[in-house]
């Protein structure tokens, strides 16, 4: 359940949206909610955000139009590098999502399907809360809105209230870069590095609070020349690189939260592959449905974006 206040904004932008000629004929609501909270609840600010993110995912169709999951070429990409989101948030609202290569030859890497896959994986998840929203959760949020320190004509205005607990307060991305060599690096697409960066630093539906990448190898430095010219200085301040160990890690992640095979509780890597796998299947038609993703382009000659 969200306040009053909040679905009045979001009304108002989904019907933004549905006049837009620029935009395709349908939005997800929830992903809706997403941009709106990245944005802090800006109405305008939203409004570029989406526009921005739609103009590159159409600029890009081959990543973000062309795609289905059960693509056998994006079926075998997930036995390659495995994309898991770990189960609920830390104590200041991120979500977790793990990241490593499941099978080490560069041959069986292609940058461009993986692109793919991220970033249907990301709609998926994008278009449910990540914290489910039934009765007992709708009850516990209002009353965390009444805490002791509100007033009674406060809390008689919950409904005033620009906040959605139900989505993530932004992500944190950890990377298992054991098993990288220079020759995964050598298969790397500089245009699709370029957009992909792009997407994710300017058009992303939620915010990147940090990176955290574990098991880096002698040649770091080698890896990092090739992809920083593509992050901006403000992102590549968020970027921890663990150089001694996990233990560092602990210090930003509670270990809990992590998969059982890097001490946490969170369960097994193919376990947890597996919900998002059986879940990219439900939404197979949602993701592959053009209403919600494909724009007249016709409309937007105009105000093309580059990547």
């Amino acid at each position: 359940m969200v306040s009053q206040q909040l679905n009045k904004k979001l009304d108002e932008l989904q019907q933004w949206f549905k006049e837009n000629p620029k935009l395709p004929e349908k939005i997800d609501r929830i992903l809706l909610r997403r941009f709106f909270k990245c944005m802090y609840y800006d109405v305008e600010a939203t409004k570029k955000l989406i526009e921005l993110n739609f103009s590159i995912r159409n600029k890009n169709p081959h990543i973000f139009l062309d795609r289905d999951p059960d693509d056998e070429e994006v079926k075998a990409i997930r036995e390659v590098v495995e994309m898991v989101p770990l189960p609920g948030l830390t104590s200041e609202g991120y979500k977790l999502l793990f990241f490593r290569l499941a099978d080490t030859d560069p041959k069986k890497l292609n940058s461009a399907t993986e692109c793919k896959a991220f970033f249907m994986l990301g709609d998926c998840r994008f278009s449910a809360t990540d914290i489910e929203e039934t009765p007992t959760t709708q009850h516990e949020t209002v009353n965390d809105m009444k805490t002791s320190d509100t007033n009674d004509t406060e809390a008689e205005n919950v409904d005033d209230i620009l906040e959605d607990n139900f989505i993530s307060n932004g992500e944190v991305q950890i990377c298992d870069i054991s098993g990288y060599t220079l020759s995964h690096m050598a298969r790397i697409s500089f245009s699709l590095l370029r957009m992909y960066m792009t997407f994710l630093q300017e058009a992303y539906p939620v915010r990147l609070r940090s990176m955290h990448i574990i098991n880096c190898p002698p040649f770091l430095n080698k890896m990092i020349a090739i992809v920083k010219p593509f992050i901006h200085e403000d992102v590549y301040k968020m970027i921890h690189f663990h150089t001694d160990g996990m233990e560092s890690l602990f210090e930003y992640i509670p270990r809990e939260m992590l998969p059982n095979e890097y001490g946490g509780n969170a369960g097994e890597i193919a376990e947890l592959k597996k919900i998002w796998t059986d879940e990219l299947k439900v939404k197979r038609d949602f993701l592959m449905d053009e209403k919600y993703w494909k724009m007249d382009q016709t409309q937007n000659s105009r105000r093309w974006y580059w990547f």
